[in-house]
């Protein structure tokens, strides 16, 4: 199960890093249409938008696996000072991310389908609305299945400095 996890997270960066390099490319193109010809690409607001989601979300993914989330430290001292404490805080930290995690990519969910019932178009981009944002909810639930490997092998994920080498 982990190594299939770990493929799906392989998968997960290779949309991110397409999704940021065709960012930069479209930025690059609207940038060079406006200066050079007076003629910017008028969908690249709006597509810039969801690619810079789609790279948030499917990097999201490969980040819970691998708990690489940002750590504020202020408080690491004193929870030193008490046996388990850390611990403690440590798995009250994960489980309100898992509850922020399933209460997001369940209200994006509801929202891609909202969208899809009326019909949503983007004014420029000609796509419907709903399309970019069930595929963040798929991110969405993708990452939350990290949280199920997590509990299911009872390890920390490969790579994570926490994890001895196997």
């Amino acid at each position: 199960m982990r190594a299939a996890f770990h493929h799906l997270t392989r998968f997960c960066n290779a949309v991110t890093l397409t999704s940021l390099f065709a960012l930069v490319v479209v930025t690059g193109v609207d940038v060079a249409g406006r200066v050079l010809f007076n003629a910017p690409l008028g969908f690249a607001y709006e597509l810039i938008g969801v690619l810079l989601g789609i790279a948030v979300f499917a990097g999201l993914v490969d980040a819970n696996w691998r708990r690489d989330h940002i750590r504020i430290d202020l408080a690491d001292t004193l929870l030193g000072k008490v046996p388990g404490l850390e611990r403690l805080a440590d798995g009250f930290v994960w489980l309100l991310e898992l509850a922020f995690s399933l209460l997001l990519a369940v209200m994006v969910a509801r929202q891609a389908l909202l969208l899809k019932d009326y019909g949503e178009q983007f004014l420029f981009l000609p796509m419907a609305k709903w399309l970019p944002i069930i595929l963040i909810a798929v991110f969405l639930v993708l990452s939350l299945s990290g949280f199920a490997v997590h509990l299911l092998t009872r390890n920390k994920a490969p790579g994570s400095p926490a994890r001895s080498q196997d």
